[in-house]
């Protein structure tokens, strides 16, 4: 076992927290706005019209989100399929923050189409609406979310019940065998899903056709999204490990990390060389510098995620300080791009305008809250972020000093 094999919970910091407060209060205040949704409807609690019917709970939670989530799909990929044994380290962060970010995100719909407890229709074939351009993203949302990423994020699970819980022993030792027979399929599925789903997210706007400005439209579109998906899933897991080390002074495998810089340069390279080969082949190139606003927001995208890459090539990407911020306006750029076809750069008729109300961003904020507070419990109870041997084992004798009754070192090695 290599020093960097362990996951290891953060033990010995308070799980209720004054933030821990806040989250909670946010959510509640979300909560309550969203049972008045389902009662007035949308008109009365949201900006959106008969022009703009798509509104924030799916241009930003869906469209955005599930992108800054795909780190369980981008992640998995570079270590299973491309064998990338480095990234297995931080593959348990991947797919939780994906889990989160879909679970989130398809509770969104819900809120918006109204009437969730009718949601179970989704998976009734009989019942689909074939001619719908949502029908593939519901599905396939559903049964990524509900099963690979569900699947995926209970080993932590199974291991806290084994030894924190030692009556559920049996139990959770028995799911772990059966998890080992049926995970190359669950790998398979955890790949194709998404694949499918962000690729139609893409395909969603094509449809929109001249509404949509020409510097996005394309019939690329779909690749384009599953692109951007993918390093918005490196910034998202590379934020996450060093906000980690910021507030519990967690260790990093410095290996690591130079390696998911890597891929992120790597992919943002080669997705904005496309995306200009792209609009230089459909005879568009002169409006990236002739169309006013679409112009500047195209450059605003291209500069925050092109910069962010540039810096992370280079040696000053080194220094922590400097990796988070190059990572946090990649990010940004990369979540601009995912909300301009539909929101900023869509063009509904002559006079139509969109902005959220206040309820609207509310209850949007509050489901991004459930997110953060599941995310903070999980890694403080479950094994999720990436720790040293040394400090597996200060956390074990930690827990079994404050639990009497626990055991969690002197094991016998096992073979895997």
């Amino acid at each position: 076992m290599t020093r960097w094999d362990r996951s290891v919970p953060v033990y010995g910091v308070p799980v209720i927290t004054r933030g821990f407060w806040a989250l909670l209060a946010l959510i509640v205040v979300g909560l309550a706005l969203t049972a008045v949704r389902e009662v007035v409807g949308l008109g009365v609690t949201s900006g959106m019209s008969d022009p703009f019917a798509w509104g924030l709970w799916k241009t930003f939670n869906v469209m955005v989100l599930t992108g800054l989530g795909s780190g369980g799909f981008a992640v998995g990929i570079a270590a299973w399929v491309f064998n990338n044994k480095k990234l297995h380290s931080v593959m348990r962060v991947a797919l939780l923050t994906s889990f989160l970010a879909y679970s989130t995100g398809l509770a969104m719909l819900g809120v918006d189409v109204g009437r969730p407890w009718n949601f179970y229709w989704v998976v009734w074939p009989f019942t689909w609406n074939l001619h719908s351009p949502l029908l593939e993203i519901a599905v396939c949302m559903s049964l990524y979310a509900s099963i690979p990423l569900f699947l995926e994020n209970l080993p932590p699970l199974f291991e806290y019940l084994i030894y924190e819980h030692p009556a559920w022993r049996g139990l959770a030792e028995g799911c772990e065998k059966v998890m080992s027979k049926v995970y190359p399929f669950i790998i398979g599925l955890a790949y194709i899903l998404p694949i499918m789903h962000q690729s139609s997210l893409g395909a969603l706007m094509v449809l929109g056709g001249n509404r949509v400005n020409t510097l996005w439209q394309t019939p690329f579109l779909p690749l384009i999204y599953v692109w951007a998906a993918a390093f918005l899933g490196y910034n998202c897991v590379v934020l996450c490990l060093l906000l980690a080390k910021l507030a519990w002074k967690r260790d990093l495998d410095a290996s690591v990390m130079i390696e998911l810089n890597k891929l992120t340069v790597w992919i943002v390279y080669s997705w904005t060389a496309f995306r200009f080969l792209d609009i230089l082949v459909r005879g568009k190139i002169l409006h990236v510098f002739t169309d006013g606003y679409y112009s500047i927001l195209f450059w605003v995208e291209t500069v925050l995620i092109l910069g962010a890459a540039y810096v992370l090539s280079t040696e000053k990407a080194k220094k922590l300080s400097v990796m988070f911020q190059a990572h946090a306006l990649c990010a940004l750029g990369g979540m601009i791009y995912r909300f301009s076809p539909t929101t900023l750069a869509f063009h509904a008729k002559d006079g139509a305008t969109y902005f959220p109300s206040a309820i609207e961003f509310i209850v949007s904020m509050s489901f991004v809250g459930i997110a953060v507070l599941v995310y903070l419990i999980a890694v403080k109870k479950l094994a999720i972020l990436p720790g040293s041997n040394a400090e597996w084992l200060k956390m074990a004798k930690y827990e079994e000093q404050v639990k009497p009754g626990i055991q969690l070192t002197g094991y016998a090695p096992v073979e895997h």
